[in-house]
């Protein structure tokens, strides 16, 4: 068992006081050190012991507290569990005597309390091995090391009992550690959300062992839910004994905005846009609501969208989705007329319904089903010979239904600094849906998507962003339903109307490889302002066989408005050198 020191420096003071006493002269009261020695050690060296001393000197006064700084040094080196000091006179000085008591040698190290970690995964830390002279400060730093190993690899929070290392004589070293668990957990900052919002995601629980891998991965799927600007879980000590309780402090984003878009190219004077209201977090249940209007000089649409992400206690979630579309625009109608590959300007009216069903099926894995019901109608099919004049052809009325069942897979570790800038990570997601007469529809057809996205952070506001997207069409499926390569969210750099020029019709197809990469830096003084690098590249199998590539530049501004949310402007460069400049919501990705 370890002793204290401070008893035995008393002892070395009266041993000193003595001395004083009995000589005559103050000279005797301090007189100089001649010689050191060491008494007790059997197995460290005396080097080892005498190279610890730094305060008493030879050849200067004796000083009883430099000698106790000493023999506390000499204990620092953790071979000992107890240090004397005396004097004994000798020549005209005195000889100071440093006798320790060595510690046992070691046998076992025996690590108990422990249930999440088995002690045998710590044993490695320890570098003393069995037969050597126990060395108390080494252990202490291995037993540190290993314990810091645990919290940084497993997130366990463990501690000894006690501060206090002790061998026993026949060589065992025992260690009684804590592993401490969470007790209260306080959420604070909340006045719009409802706090079971987010007790809902949480998945550590009161009373459990602490494990901040799991509260980390809490923290980053509280963000994902994109409802709070920041959120601050921190650890204070409990009440509760050996716990700590858990306090995530939150600041709530604006979560309801108004969104607008305007595209305008400058070549072909197409004015495009869309208008809409969303808020996603409904009542403070963090439900989603939207309704969206999109607009342009041929095309208007009118969209609602509900989405409530729990409506069972196993995090399914439900959403409904309905929409009407009435466009013109230009197409060929092989699907009907298969001799026919003109294009005609046709006048297009979808109106649809959808229902979609989700839950978790893994680790950070999502799976969802959904149900699509669309009623399509051709009213009205033009000659499109020109601009100017279109001639309708009589007796073109077409109708059918698209019907659809999709199957989708998301898996998001997407890290995000606020509610509108990703500054790590990575998503990826896939989706097939199958179109088909067993689901009531006129035609039959599958498509495939496959995308990944990831973000790099080189540093706080400044982020590398890029996605890759592969879609591939099959079967027997409406023209106008082809794969078009262009658009404001795909390469931004061409026109939304895939018949507008031949270099876009030549960016139609059944398959298509796209990648977008995109340098995002937000101003450090004004975070609500964003500057954007960007390029598109895009190859695509055209319907005829053959494929065609293209790709587009360009600069970019987003900026963060209240109630609004984020303003995206593009000016983007394309491959046959024309201009676009696209406004819109949000970013592209």
């Amino acid at each position: 068992m370890l002793k204290r020191l401070s008893g035995l420096v008393t002892l070395a003071l009266m041993l000193c006081m003595a001395g004083a006493w009995a000589a005559p002269t103050a000279a005797a009261a301090n007189p100089d050190v001649v010689m050191f020695d060491v008494e007790g050690n059997a197995q460290v060296p005396a080097e080892k012991i005498l190279g610890a001393i730094s305060n008493t000197r030879i050849g200067a006064p004796f000083d009883p507290q430099k000698a106790e700084a000493d023999g506390k040094a000499i204990l620092a080196l953790g071979y000992f569990s107890d240090v004397h000091i005396r004097t004994e006179g000798l020549l005209d000085g005195i000889k100071v005597i440093f006798q320790v008591v060595e510690n046992p040698v070691l046998k076992e190290v025996r690590l108990l309390g422990l249930t999440k970690v088995r002690p045998e995964e710590l044993q490695p830390f320890f570098t003393q091995k069995p037969g050597e002279v126990f060395n108390a400060a080494i252990f202490r730093d291995d037993l540190a090391r290993a314990l810091r190993d645990c919290r940084e690899k497993k997130g366990l929070f463990i501690e000894p009992r006690t501060s206090r290392v002790g061998i026993s004589a026949d060589g065992i070293v025992q260690v009684e550690l804590v592993e401490f668990k969470y007790g209260k957990i306080i959420i604070r900052g909340l006045e719009k959300t409802k706090e079971i919002v987010v007790r809902r995601e949480l998945t550590i629980r009161e009373g459990e062992i602490i494990d901040y891998n799991a509260l980390k991965e809490d923290y980053m799927t509280l963000m994902r839910l994109r409802l709070f600007d920041n959120v601050d879980p921190h650890l204070e000590k409990s009440a509760t004994p050996d716990a700590y309780d858990v306090i995530f402090d939150f600041k709530e984003a604006q979560t309801g905005s108004f969104s607008f878009g305007v595209s305008f190219g400058e070549n072909d004077g197409e004015v495009g846009g869309v208008l809409g209201y969303s808020e996603a977090n409904l009542m403070g249940l963090g439900q989603n609501i939207a309704i969206d209007l999109d607009y342009s000089e041929s095309e208007n649409n009118a969209s609602f969208t509900f989405t409530e992400p729990w409506i069972d206690d196993k995090n399914t979630s439900f959403s409904l989705s309905m929409w009407n579309s009435d466009s013109y625009f230009s197409s060929t109608l092989k699907t009907w007329y298969p001799a026919d590959s003109t294009p005609y300007y046709i006048h297009l009216v979808e109106t649809g319904l959808s229902l979609s069903l989700g839950r978790p099926v893994g680790k950070d894995l999502r799976g969802q089903v959904k149900l699509s019901v669309q009623r399509d109608s051709i009213p009205d099919i033009y000659t499109d010979s020109s601009e100017d004049e279109k001639a309708p052809i009589s007796g073109s009325d077409i109708e059918f239904w698209d019907n659809s069942v999709g199957l989708s897979l998301i898996k998001n570790k997407l890290r995000y600094q606020d509610r509108n800038f990703v500054d790590g990570g990575y998503q990826w997601s896939t989706d097939y849906t199958v179109a088909g007469q067993y689901f009531g529809g006129d035609f039959d057809y599958q498509k495939g998507t496959l995308e990944g996205k990831w973000f790099h952070s080189f540093s706080p506001d400044l982020v590398w962003g890029n996605r890759l997207q592969a879609v591939v069409l099959t079967g027997d499926y409406p023209d106008f339903s082809a794969l078009y390569l262009g658009g404001m969210n795909r390469l931004r750099g061409f026109n939304d109307r895939r018949y507008s020029s031949e270099m876009t019709q030549s960016l139609i197809g059944d398959r298509y490889l796209m990648a977008n990469t995109e340098l995002r830096y937000r101003l450090p003084s004004n975070k609500s302002l964003e500057f954007v690098l960007f390029y598109d590249a895009g190859q695509i199998r055209n319907l005829d066989g053959g494929s065609s590539n293209a790709w587009d530049y360009g600069i970019g501004l987003r900026y963060n408005l209240p109630m609004l949310g984020v303003i995206r402007l593009d000016q983007a460069w394309n491959s046959q050198h024309d201009t676009k400049l696209v406004f819109s919501m949000g970013e592209m990705f």
